[in-house]
């Protein structure tokens, strides 16, 4: 069914992964005077066919008609056109089958659109009351994702990192049973059974989260998740999107504990911020020792050119990582960062034929870069 495989190990071999482990290591024990700065460079000639399967993608990640194997060789062309300096690695985000995956693996019905995946609950206006959260082996979506990632595991062998499903927050995911206005109205009209669906939810989530590492670890040379941070034990980048709506004091009862307790089973967790209505909640993140690292978002809406300076601050100053698009026009670093080697800047994707530019922006970190 597939066309010949584009062989990674080739562009991407082990030595190159110790060296990236390397890197990361230093980088967590703040020993690394600069940022991670990962370089992918673009429309490399292919050793194989292209494939005439599509990408996984929102729209496609739930049609049952595409089987893993064909997700996986079309993705495999793609990264036969690509390769990796500096701090970027080949991976295969499997983030499409949509943001909170594990509503759907509890029984919630997966529709994906253009941009996204909503969950649509059994049935509408469910009590809270009603809400028992139980692990279903059998669970035709828990089984897609399943074997998508053996799929990924038996065409790479290890080679190509693949990112963990976007499990999604515990609140975010008991919002999509509730829905976002009865979720608020619980917090104060049935907190004890909120408190209690929380922990069957997390529970649960450390389940997924062991499941999918597991299905990985026997080969695997490196984890990552849906922002492509390489680990070498398995990490996540948590969230709770739910929380923008709430006040400090409803977060630090029925969101930050969760967030404290989770984080303890996760190697150098972050935390995804997303949008200024999370802003209140910084303080109490930053006291969550076991959050390494803050990803800050500044959500729909907010104008590109905005001096996030202080906000920024306040997490440099905490000794936290701080993951988002922290670089001048020119790719230097903001210069609000006193430690370079606190940041993390996502891929940055040059094509092949513009060598200079390449060279340009890996030498601004000491990065040398062989084209």
């Amino acid at each position: 069914m597939s066309y010949s495989s584009f062989i990674p190990e080739n562009c991407f071999p082990d030595e190159r992964y110790e060296s990236l482990r390397s890197t990361y290591r230093m980088w967590w024990k703040d020993r690394l005077e600069r940022p991670i700065v990962p370089i992918i460079t673009t429309g490399h000639p292919s050793p194989r066919k292209p494939s005439e399967y599509p990408l996984l993608a929102f729209p496609t990640a739930w049609d049952m008609s595409i089987s893993p194997e064909k997700f996986v060789d079309a993705y495999d062309y793609h990264l036969s056109t690509l390769r990796w300096h500096g701090d970027a690695f080949p991976f295969f985000p499997i983030t499409p089958f949509g943001p909170g995956v594990m509503a759907a693996f509890l029984g919630c019905t997966p529709v994906g659109v253009e941009h996204t995946v909503w969950f649509m609950p059994p049935k509408k206006d469910i009590p809270i009351e009603e809400l028992h959260f139980s692990f279903d082996e059998n669970n035709p979506y828990f089984r897609r994702v399943v074997n998508i990632v053996e799929a990924a595991m038996e065409k790479w062998r290890g080679h190509v990192v693949v990112g963990m499903v976007d499990i999604g927050g515990v609140m975010d995911v008991l919002s999509s049973f509730r829905g976002t206005e009865n979720l608020l109205m619980d917090l104060y009209d049935s907190p004890d059974e909120v408190l209690r669906c929380v922990k069957e939810l997390q529970e649960l989530w450390l389940k997924y989260f062991r499941i999918f590492n597991d299905i990985m670890a026997p080969e695997a040379r490196g984890y990552s998740q849906w922002y492509n941070l390489y680990g070498e034990q398995p990490g996540y980048i948590l969230q709770s999107d739910f929380s923008y709506m709430i006040s400090p004091d409803m977060f630090d009862k029925f969101v930050g504990p969760e967030l404290a307790s989770t984080s303890k089973h996760i190697c150098n967790a972050v935390y995804h911020m997303d949008g200024i209505g999370e802003i209140p909640h910084l303080d109490s993140l930053l006291k969550i020792d076991s959050i390494k690292g803050i990803q800050w978002v500044p959500g729909d809406g907010e104008p590109s050119s905005r001096n996030w300076d202080e906000l920024l601050d306040r997490i440099l100053v905490s000794g936290k990582k701080l993951i988002s698009w922290n670089q001048n026009p020119d790719g230097s670093a903001v210069s609000i960062a006193k430690n370079p080697g606190q940041l993390y800047f996502p891929d940055r994707y040059f094509s092949s034929n513009d060598t200079d530019a390449v060279k340009k922006y890996a030498d601004m970190y000491g990065i040398e870069v062989k084209l």
